[in-house]
């Protein structure tokens, strides 16, 4: 990170200290939740990075915030997903018996082999994980007039997540500045082989705005 950026970082419930928290498997009410929680950092300027489910956790958190006339963020850079106002197209996953979600996370990557096969792990990892492909696979989008700060997609060339042109229609959500970046690898690509081009293209980004 450039020296003049402090990362916050949201932790959803049902992970590491929120582990016995309740956890949400809708959006409306995990935005709500959030509000007040972040309300606190946007006194100075500052912008959203959500990759997959956090993207579009991002960016109802924009359209909330604008309703309120809260601070807005200078830009919203989204990654590995399609735009919000795009179908699924693809099976659902989130209420797949354990078997099959298992060989879901096997294609996707990402999850080592030895957590996939240890079943006390796998007890520990999947609630969280259904309730964020609940969010995710049942989000509703409604039309709303689209900001005028940057949006900024990323996403992974073999993301198979990803239809050609998921990435190019987050362009449909801003009136300001619009960019697309493509790096090698999958769904997981900022943590696979591209991790450094993700990062130095990433800073590059920040950078317009310091």
């Amino acid at each position: 990170m450039p020296p003049w950026v402090e990362l916050s970082i949201l932790q959803l419930p049902g992970r590491e200290t929120l582990f016995n928290a309740p956890m949400y498997d809708t959006m409306k009410p995990l935005v709500d939740a959030t509000l007040p929680i972040i309300g606190p950092l946007l006194e100075v300027p500052y912008l959203f990075f959500g990759h997959s489910l956090g993207a579009h956790v991002a960016f109802e958190l924009s359209r909330e915030l604008r309703r309120e006339n809260a601070p807005l963020p200078h830009a919203l850079i989204v990654s590995g997903t399609r735009a919000p106002h795009l179908p699924l197209r693809r099976v659902p996953l989130f209420d797949l018996p354990t078997p099959k979600l298992i060989d879901e996370l096997r294609r996707y990557g990402g999850t080592p082999e030895a957590v996939l096969q240890n079943r006390e792990l796998m007890d520990i990892f999947l609630p969280p994980l259904r309730a964020d492909l609940t969010i995710f696979e049942t989000y509703v989008h409604t039309p709303d007039a689209p900001f005028d700060f940057m949006i900024a997609a990323f996403g992974g060339r073999n993301d198979h997540r990803l239809d050609p042109g998921d990435l190019d229609a987050w362009q449909k959500h801003t009136t300001g500045r619009f960019s697309v970046s493509i790096f090698d690898g999958g769904h997981f690509y900022l943590l696979e082989q591209s991790r450094a081009a993700f990062s130095r293209v990433f800073r590059e980004t920040l950078e317009t705005f310091g």
